[in-house]
Parts: C-alpha cells; sequence; structure tokens
C-alpha cells in the first residue's frame, strides 16, 4: 500500500519501546500494556519495541507509512538525552530520525524528564506542522505510567473518537496529573506569539 500523504492521517496511536534490559527481565514493557489497553477500547495501535538509534530509523519510516495521527514513545530518558536499551541519542539526533515525519501529528514521551523545551524546539526545527510534544517533567515509574497513560487515551477517545482536540487534551491533563502525580509538560506552536514553541506545565 502506497503511503499517504502528509496531510492524511489515522486517528490510531503507533507505539514504540525501547527499556533497560533490567526492564525486559521484570516485564516493565509499559507501551506493551498501552497498546492492549488500546485494543481492548476498540482502537487499531500497532506496537514496535527496539533496542538500538539504528532499529528506530526504520521503525520511524514504517510509522509514517502507516498515516497513523499519533505518535507514543515509551523509554527512558533525563533533561539531555532519550536512553534506548543499547545506547542513547541526543535530542537533535532523535529529531533527526523524524524529521518531516510528524506533520500533522501528535508525539507522547512516557520517560522521566522528557517534558522539556530542548526537545520540543529539537522536534519542531524539523516537523514545524507537528501539532504537539507531550511528556513527563520529572521522573516516573512504571506503575505511575502505565495507569497515567491508560487513563489519558480512555478519556480522550471517551471524549472524541477520531480526533485530539486542544481544549480536550488540555482538560484531560488538568484533571489527571493531580490524580496521578505526574508534571506534564505540553508544547506546541503559538500562532500568538509568532509560531514560537510554548510550554503548558500541568502538575
Amino acid at each position: 500500500m502506497p503511503t499517504p500523504p502528509i496531510q492524511i492521517t489515522l486517528p490510531e496511536v503507533f507505539i514504540i519501546e525501547s527499556l533497560a534490559l533490567s526492564d525486559e527481565a521484570k516485564n516493565h514493557f509499559d507501551g506493551k500494556i498501552l497498546y492492549d489497553t488500546l485494543r481492548l477500547h476498540g482502537k487499531q495501535p500497532i506496537y514496535y519495541y527496539f533496542r538500538s538509534a539504528f532499529e528506530l530509523q526504520n521503525i520511524a519510516q514504517i510509522f509514517r507509512d502507516t498515516g497513523y495521527r499519533h505518535l507514543h514513545l515509551s523509554c527512558h530518558g533525563s533533561a539531555g538525552s532519550i536512553q534506548f536499551t543499547f545506547n542513547s541519542v541526543a535530542f537533535s539526533t532523535f529529531a533527526t530520525i523524524f524529521s518531516g515525519l510528524l506533520n500533522n501529528r501528535r508525539v507522547f514521551i512516557s520517560g522521566c524528564s522528557l517534558g522539556n523545551l530542548a526537545l520540543a524546539n529539537a522536534l519542531f526545527e524539523v516537523n514545524g506542522g507537528m501539532y504537539s510534544l507531550t511528556a513527563p517533567k520529572k521522573q516516573v515509574f512504571f506503575d505511575q505510567t502505565t495507569a497515567f497513560w491508560s487513563a489519558f487515551y480512555y478519556l480522550m477517545h471517551a471524549e472524541d473518537s477520531q480526533f485530539m482536540k486542544k481544549n480536550t487534551l488540555e482538560s484531560t491533563l488538568s484533571q489527571i496529573c493531580p490524580l496521578f502525580q505526574m508534571p506534564i509538560g505540553h508544547y506546541f506552536k503559538n500562532t500568538g506569539l509568532q509560531a514560537a514553541v510554548d510550554e503548558q506545565i500541568f502538575q
């Protein structure tokens, strides 16, 4: 099947995950749990597990070929890098892998401290038409993230199964961030500020 035009998207979640060997040993795959949960909701998510940036390059193109609208990454991270099983990459490198592939799409990341302007700016620099980035501001834990993201997608899909509207997204984050004690950064281009990347913090 040919790759659909960039503006044609499907309201589904493409989940990618890369964790530490210790997480694998404990079967702590929160991305896989989210995949199973979304299927129970009647959605058609896609799930890929990878261990290196090299593998991610191929998966990024698969994501684009599907036409899926929402990219969800489960990983470890820090204020300056994204960590995979066997290596880590700078934000600029991660952005380059997805250059031009995220226009008209939203990105959600389940990883410690990846809700920051540096990552948001790197992604928007090479994906000017990306809708938003949403990710935790601080350290997060397996039992916390599994419950948080399942609740988030359930509430979003219950409100509107076809679209993630900005007002609904903000309302949902306002409700569940205090409940799960997870500060979240939400980043988007502010048309009122000459399309500068703006940050909303929900905590």
